[in-house]
């Protein structure tokens, strides 16, 4: 198992046992609220919905379908990437919530680790698995089915207390990342040592320098060339450009 899997396991177990043994553990701000999320501002609910599980049966399936497929794609990818990914496609699923099911709150991973098979199904499309641990079947085909599966709960089973439609959006978000090159890029160069920086800004404003200009920084170069790939194409770019952008992908 990787590290990053394992880490992410360990986080889900704690806090279903502290739930289960602390009577006044706050599910209630961590669960994903949508019209909490928009009166109150409880942003960080479209993240830590993803940690809470109440029932049992939940969090050993999610955490199986996560140990099962998600080594080989962090692997594949590295650690930094798969973490993306897996908070891309899980706050991806709750944005769907909020926006289809308004008044519905949901919890735990399972809009994330949708994302996780759709990846898997992707990169090794062809290999076999147990669909529902007894029918032999190849990984894209597992994939259409749980999809069409939720596709048809999402519209009959209303109320059923099942986040149907939480599923199908990371299973959407992850498809979206998978395929347009842009988006990864943009993904992967977040700086977020200066996206922290944002929220610690001095209020004096700064005085003018005399100074030189500074050289540009890899990661300026990297949101540059992105830049230019949003207003003229892949096709715009000069063999430097495109190193930069594949040693940025491979960190």
């Amino acid at each position: 198992m990787s590290k990053t899997v394992k880490n992410l396991i360990i986080a889900n177990v704690s806090v279903f046992l502290l739930s289960s043994i602390w009577q006044e553990f706050p599910i209630g701000l961590l669960a994903m609220v949508p019209r909490l999320v928009f009166s109150k501002l409880m942003i960080w609910q479209l993240v830590t919905y993803m940690f809470v599980h109440l029932d049992l049966w939940h969090l050993v399936m999610n955490m199986l379908m996560l140990w099962f497929f998600g080594p080989a794609i962090e692997a594949a990818w590295g650690q930094k990437r798969f973490l993306i990914y897996y908070f891309f496609t899980g706050i991806g699923a709750a944005l769907c919530s909020v926006i289809f099911s308004f008044n519905s709150p949901i919890i735990g991973a399972s809009g994330a680790i949708f994302g996780i098979l759709v990846a898997y199904a992707m990169l090794y499309p062809d290999n076999m698995i147990l669909f529902f641990f007894f029918v032999p079947m190849k990984m894209k085909h597992a994939v259409f089915v749980l999809a069409g599966i939720n596709l048809l709960g999402a519209i009959s089973a209303s109320g059923s207390g099942i986040a149907y439609i939480a599923h199908l959006g990371g299973g959407l978000f992850g498809y979206l990342y998978l395929k347009n090159e842009t988006l990864r890029h943009r993904l992967l160069s977040l700086d977020f040592e200066k996206i922290k920086s944002w929220f610690n800004k001095p209020s004096a404003k700064p005085t003018k320098s005399t100074k030189p200009n500074k050289p540009k920084t890899f990661d300026e170069r990297v949101d540059e060339i992105l830049d230019k790939i949003s207003k003229k194409g892949m096709a715009s770019l000069t063999k430097e450009e495109i190193d930069i952008l594949d040693r940025r992908s491979r960190s």
